[in-house]
């Protein structure tokens, strides 16, 4: 063998050897998440959304979050005060002290919900999911990015903060591909936590106008001071 071929061999053996290094941790991460998330029956934590647009932020809102499967959640907020969003597993209800509306959707019909904050419901499948998953660094941590499956999909991008020890997610950065950049941040998280099935259940303030069901919901979940 010429020496010039014996370096190919060795250089094709690490780049193999380096694909497969790569491959472990992205499918110990993804293995390592979904675990996690689809065996919890509930959860608890704080939250921070805010919203950037054209590398503005716009707004921020913050409160506490309360899930239990299978798909109630509710968002408890302390600003601004008074909002909150809860859903009882089959319909999506939404007050906002500004409009003094709710708002309200079928679960089902909440496709845009479902990929990016899935883990919140149990269902999380990344492969199913994302294309091109992959891990890289930021800001030196590291970050699990999914890419939207196809045109339809209302995110061009996903960015998953984790926690590489407990494998918990602490930050969500969805990227429109209005390129709108909605980012939720995520604390004090608490494993399946005793939570009252009344917290579940939607009660209209008094003299709130009620706007008819809707299949059609693409600013749900959470939309920013609409």
């Amino acid at each position: 063998m010429t020496s010039k071929s014996a370096l190919s061999g060795v250089l094709f053996a690490l780049a193999i050897a380096s694909s497969v290094a790569t491959a472990q941790p992205l499918n110990k991460t993804i293995e390592s998440i979904e675990r996690r998330y689809n065996s919890l029956s509930g959860l608890q934590m704080q939250f921070e959304q805010s919203m950037e647009y054209s590398g503005q932020r716009r707004m921020v809102e913050t409160g506490t979050l309360y899930l239990q499967r299978p798909g109630k959640m509710r968002w408890d907020y302390t600003k601004p005060e008074g909002k909150v969003a809860v859903s009882d597993g089959t319909m999506f209800r939404m007050y906002n002290p500004h409009s003094n509306q709710v708002r309200q959707v079928e679960l089902e019909a909440m496709t845009d919900l479902r990929a990016p904050l899935s883990f919140l419901l149990g269902r999380m499948r990344l492969r199913r999911m994302f294309r091109n998953l992959r891990i890289e660094e930021a800001g030196g941590q590291s970050v699990l990015i999914g890419e939207g499956r196809n045109a339809r999909d209302f995110y061009s991008r996903v960015e998953f903060d984790f926690d590489p020890a407990a494998y918990s997610i602490t930050g969500i950065r969805i990227v429109g591909r209005d390129e709108s950049v909605n980012v939720y941040q995520f604390s004090d998280e608490q494993m399946n936590p005793a939570l009252s099935e009344s917290m579940f259940e939607f009660k209209a303030p008094e003299g709130a106008e009620v706007v008819p069901l809707t299949r059609n919901f693409n600013d749900v979940p959470l939309e920013l001071g609409q």
